[in-house]
């Protein structure tokens, strides 16, 4: 019998019984038939607990097997991707051929294909030894599905520093809940793209596929290290320049202010570009607890900037040990590393408000996160350029970028005049 019929047995009897309890004075059939209920009763509720068990261990079971299928699958896919045959089926669909075989998890949507597992090695290695802030962020590679950032943006200094002895008169203790807060994120394609002529597929004396793959990781390194760094949050990463605004409860980032002498970008470097604003930055408002852990971020422009700050015709800042040659430029400022990137986000120009945040100084792995979701995808478009005789190739990767406990972060800000 399965649970449904018991439970509708039992509630049958349990109406029965109701019915006989409601009387004054059972009959000698009543009282026989109350003990013979009492009893299939007590039956039912056995069977009843036995079958519950029962289906708990079997839905557990069922459970484990789901979870390990998925395992199997995605090893499967991923000894697929790496065999030779695989990679071999995807230089023949490069060159026009068909497309590789394609099994379980290898199966992709819109005809785009999973390069092989030594390309995509090849592309993570590079993009690990060509970015700044994909390195020194809270990364995830890998993810599925639509990961939530979860984090306490609690300030160091909303801890409390009591210390109660126990053998003094009181022991209260002072109480500091978490303030837990939440970001949702959406995986965004990352799309380059380039064209190669069918002439030069068909009679090319070298390794065409290499040279494709090669200039799409390159591509795809630059596209996804300039989300990181100058995205603007809209229809893109956001950047960790993404000029930020001040909220002591929601986002208490600290910001050194300066305003600009005009609306270009060479005149807000210059106005921030100070020994004053990044001693402030430094010593006043980056928390103390940071000061192990944080590092400079800085464009190109506004580290040329600094490196030729000069008081009495000496430098401020000295070349460091480290450095290459006499007169380098040194990679550590006020006692912090310094990471140089080549991007920068689009300069605002508005007159009075425009702000644009020139450098970013903290703990960057604790201020600023990235994902990027698994698989690195391709297609092969034989059709758009059809006319004039070329193929378009083009990369398909997703990732996203935020911040987190900005409090970890300093930003210095620009306003325009």
């Amino acid at each position: 019998m399965k649970i449904r019929e018991m439970l509708d047995r039992r509630s049958v009897l349990e109406a029965e019984s109701k019915t006989l309890l409601g009387k004054d004075a059972f009959t000698l059939e009543e009282e026989n038939r109350a003990n013979e209920i009492a009893n299939e009763m007590q039956q039912l509720d056995a069977q009843i607990r036995a079958a519950q068990v029962r289906e708990r261990f079997a839905s557990n079971a069922a459970v484990a097997k789901t979870v390990q299928e998925s395992r199997d699958t995605a090893e499967r896919a991923e000894e697929w991707r790496a065999s030779k045959e695989y990679r071999e089926q995807f230089i023949g669909y490069l060159k026009g051929g068909r497309a590789p075989e394609q099994r379980e998890l290898i199966s992709t949507a819109s005809s785009s294909i999973l390069i092989p597992k030594v390309y995509e090695d090849s592309i993570l290695g590079y993009i690990d030894a060509n970015t700044v802030v994909r390195n020194l962020a809270d990364i995830r590679t890998g993810v599925q599905g639509y990961p939530t950032l979860r984090y306490n943006r609690m300030k160091s200094a909303d801890y409390t520093s009591a210390w109660t002895q126990p053998d003094t008169g009181t022991t209260a203790a002072t109480t500091a809940d978490p303030a837990f807060q939440e970001v949702p994120l959406s995986p965004i394609p990352c799309l380059p793209k380039t064209q190669v002529g069918q002439q030069l597929i068909r009679q090319a004396n070298f390794d065409i596929e290499t040279e494709v793959m090669d200039h799409l990781q390159r591509q795809l390194a630059k596209n996804l290290e300039w989300g990181y760094v100058g995205g603007s949050g809209t229809n893109e990463p956001t950047g960790i320049f993404t000029t930020q605004t001040y909220n002591a409860t929601t986002n208490p980032i600290g910001i050194v202010s300066a305003t600009s002498a005009g609306t270009t970008r060479a005149a807000a470097i210059t106005a921030g570009a100070t020994v004053a604003k990044l001693s402030e930055m430094r010593y006043t408002k980056l928390p103390a607890a940071y000061w192990g852990s944080s590092a400079w971020i800085l464009p190109q422009d506004t580290y040329a900037a600094i490196a030729g700050l000069v008081v009495n015709g000496v430098p401020i800042f000295v070349p460091s040990a480290d450095a290459a040659m006499v007169g380098a430029a040194p990679f550590t400022l006020m006692g912090l590393p310094v990471y140089v990137t080549e991007y920068l986000p689009a300069h605002v120009a508005t007159a009075t408000t425009g702000k644009n945040t020139i450098a970013v100084l903290g703990n960057i792995r604790d201020g600023f996160s990235v994902r990027e979701w698994g698989g690195v995808g391709l297609i092969r478009d034989e059709i758009t350029a059809a006319a004039s005789a070329r193929v378009i190739f083009q990369a398909m990767a997703f990732a996203n970028s935020a911040f987190t406990r900005v409090n970890a972060l300093v930003q210095l800000q620009v306003t325009n005049a």
